[in-house]
């Protein structure tokens, strides 16, 4: 009985004690998942905080965006116009390029037209050049009031009559400027100040560049463009027993020269203005017989047509 008592006694104290701690391990779970709802209630509510800050943020992003946006059409705006800024300075920097080299051309050929005219004795209407050297009265006029007769003799060569009519050079009026352009070659940079000076009616200038040429390079190709031009020089000084002399040294000493036939013609020329009409025909119809389809013969008819 006794045994018995005690299993019984035993089996209710494991009865009770399993039920404690049964209650126990219930009430800590409760007091867990009330634990629980708390933080998920404290969630809910922080989310539904941040849920309402972004929906504030929203717009501001928005506008922010649109501003960027706004921005970078005005960027694109900036740069076409900057691009536009860059195209109109090159346009202009190759307008004014254009334009000077439109320039060099127009005076190549005034240039060109006033070397022309006066080979073959026409009088041309180009601007003057007003020189800044000042010629003196006896070379402007030359020896026009006292007009010095050269008569030709049956050979063709022409007789210097008197020697009232110095052979020398006409001196400078003034110091010649300087060449523009100052090449290696001295030969080349001295004939071409002659020619710069004949294009800026600087004629006394250009006469005494081309004598030194001849005298210095007297083999050179341009030799006997050296002892025309010097023809030309004076005759464009209007001294023409000096021109008429300078021709006829083209004649005599360089027959095979392509400025022979305009030597001829200017210096029929040379002799209707000193009033020699006989000399003067003698050498047009010369001209006109040697080289009758040349531009100097044509102006030769039409000199003779006149007289």
């Amino acid at each position: 009985m006794r045994k018995i008592f005690r299993v019984s006694a035993l089996l209710l104290c494991t009865v009770f004690l399993f039920a404690c701690v049964r209650q126990q391990q219930v009430n800590l779970l409760e007091r867990r998942l009330s634990d629980q709802e708390q933080q998920i209630l404290a969630l809910n509510n922080s989310l539904g905080s941040t849920s309402k800050a972004l929906d504030n943020v929203r717009p501001e992003q928005a506008d922010l965006w649109s501003e960027v946006k706004g921005m970078k059409v005005s960027l694109a705006t900036i740069e076409g116009q900057v691009e536009d800024l860059q195209t109109e300075t090159s346009s202009v920097a190759t307008i004014e390029a254009d334009l000077a080299e439109i320039k060099a051309r127009t005076a190549q050929i005034e240039n060109s037209i006033r070397l022309m005219a006066s080979q073959l004795g026409i009088e041309s209407n180009l601007p003057a050049y007003k020189p800044k050297a000042v010629q003196s009265p006896n070379a402007q006029q030359g020896t026009q009031q006292n007009p010095v007769q050269f008569p030709v003799a049956s050979n063709g060569k022409v007789v210097p009559a008197a020697p009232s009519v110095p052979t020398a050079p006409v001196a400078p009026s003034a110091k010649p400027a300087p060449p523009v352009v100052a090449p290696k070659d001295l030969a080349d940079a001295l004939y071409k100040s002659a020619l710069q000076a004949f294009n800026e009616r600087r004629y006394a200038d250009a006469q005494r560049m081309w004598s030194e040429y001849e005298k210095t390079y007297p083999k050179s190709k341009l030799a006997p463009n050296a002892a025309f031009w010097q023809g030309e020089a004076y005759y464009q000084l209007k001294d023409y027993p000096r021109a008429i002399l300078a021709y006829e040294e083209v004649l005599q000493n360089y027959p095979k020269s392509n400025k022979y036939p305009q030597a001829l013609l200017k210096q029929g020329l040379s002799f209707f203005r000193q009033g020699q009409k006989e000399p003067a025909k003698l050498r047009l119809n010369q001209l006109i017989k040697k080289f009758p389809k040349s531009a100097a013969a044509k102006r030769a008819k039409q000199e003779l047509a006149k007289k």
